[in-house]
């Protein structure tokens, strides 16, 4: 009696190891599984990786470490950049500087200081100076403030905005006597900028309480602050097709040189085997899912964001025949390069594909208007009508103010 249940008991627990390394080689990224892999290459002789044509044995007969398994690697800790794009998936922010905004997090330093120059991010996303700057306008507001900043000039003016202080006198004192600051030169700085020594001493209090670090405290891994487009889609005589991009992923084998030895761990090689099967499935849920998004999004993949279609995590599962969750965890962290430009696997998801429209007509509309009388919510409100979209002048303050425009007053010029 007590030896049966003994023997449900550890069958459960296999099946759930199993189950839980299934799930997170599927929610992970390109370069995170090809870290991940590395090291269960690294900790499982029984495991042969080859990539790039280069090829990796870790067999080591005397290794110690064969009761290692890959739960170990399931249960990270949160991230800095895990917690920022939490931040800005409760925003509600057009998809596209939603995208920028996501990229932006995901080129930080350990510092949390923007690792890409503003002008390369421009370029590589072929994005114009406003959506740059309404994109980190949102990156800025981010908790731990500071992030996104340049330099620690940059960080200290960000923070210091946030708290609605706006100085004059102490942006020049950070921006040009930080150095004297720091040695104590006050005269020279009592001189140039024509203030008292209390008052300098006054503004050094203020500027310790600022964070030269916001990403200190939080888990920062710079390894995976970059983003690899998990597939490619193109257009190619008029028709869309897609590459999912294997060449980044390691490929995985059974080590014969250990599997054939009498003493070799049997658990070690198991793992070895349900991992290759976990890539096997992944890489067939990734490519059901975009064979689906192809068709049912061609229209953006074509024309553009105002061509989206309503599109949700039951659509996709439904026809797959798999749960929510599962084509939930496949497209988390995932992007692709499209004729759009790269963007999220999740942007393509969408709950009602109208709100875009008329977002985007709001955006033209106050775009174009005469600055020295700009359009009231009233009158956006009768434009919509006229484009065949009925909707509440509320409704239209609150696109609005989403998109980053003030009311009439403030756009007045």
């Amino acid at each position: 009696m007590d030896f049966s249940l003994k023997l449900k008991q550890e069958t459960k627990l296999i099946l759930t190891q199993e189950m839980k390394t299934s799930m997170n080689i599927l929610q992970m990224s390109s370069s995170q599984l090809k870290e991940y892999l590395e090291k269960e290459a690294v900790t499982n002789p029984a495991i042969e990786i080859t990539y790039n044509n280069y090829t990796y044995k870790s067999y080591n007969p005397s290794s110690s470490e064969d009761n290692f398994s890959p739960l170990d690697l399931v249960s990270e800790e949160e991230t800095l950049f895990d917690y920022l794009e939490e931040q800005l998936g409760y925003l509600k922010i057009s998809s596209k500087i939603k995208n920028i905004c996501l990229f932006i997090v995901n080129n930080l330093d350990a510092r949390g200081y923007l690792a890409t120059p503003k002008l390369e991010i421009k370029k590589l996303l072929n994005i114009n100076n406003q959506q740059l700057k309404e994109a980190f306008e949102i990156i800025y507001t981010l908790d731990p403030i500071g992030v996104g900043a340049e330099n620690l000039k940059d960080c200290l003016k960000i923070q210091l905005r946030s708290k609605n202080i706006i100085d004059e006198t102490l942006f020049s004192l950070i921006d040009n006597y930080l150095e004297e600051i720091a040695s104590q030169n006050f005269s020279l700085i009592e001189e140039e900028l024509n203030i008292t020594k209390e008052d300098i001493l006054d503004y050094l209090d203020l500027i310790r309480t600022l964070s030269p670090i916001p990403a200190r405290g939080y888990v920062v891994s710079t390894s995976n602050n970059y983003i690899v487009p998990e597939a490619k889609i193109e257009i190619k005589d008029n028709k869309l097709t897609f590459k999912i991009n294997e060449e980044l992923i390691p490929k995985i084998n059974i080590n014969s040189s250990y599997s054939d030895n009498p003493s070799a761990n049997k658990n070690s090689i198991a793992n070895a085997i349900n991992i290759m099967k976990c890539l096997e499935k992944r890489y067939q849920t990734l490519n059901g899912i975009l064979e689906l998004l192809i068709i049912k999004q061609k229209d953006f993949f074509f024309k553009g964001e105002n061509f989206l279609h309503s599109l949700i995590l039951k659509d996709i599962a439904n026809e797959l025949n798999l749960h929510e969750s599962t084509i939930s965890r496949a497209i988390k962290d995932k992007y692709l390069d499209t004729p759009q430009g790269i963007i999220s696997m999740k942007s393509l998801f969408v709950i009602d594909s109208s709100t875009i429209i008329i977002k985007k007509l709001i955006e033209e509309f106050i775009t174009e208007e005469n600055k020295k009388n700009p359009f009231s919510d009233e009158k956006l409100s009768l434009l919509l009508k006229e484009k065949g979209y009925s909707v509440a002048r509320r409704t239209v303050a609150k696109y609005r103010e989403e998109l980053g425009f003030g009311s009439t007053r403030e756009r007045k010029k």
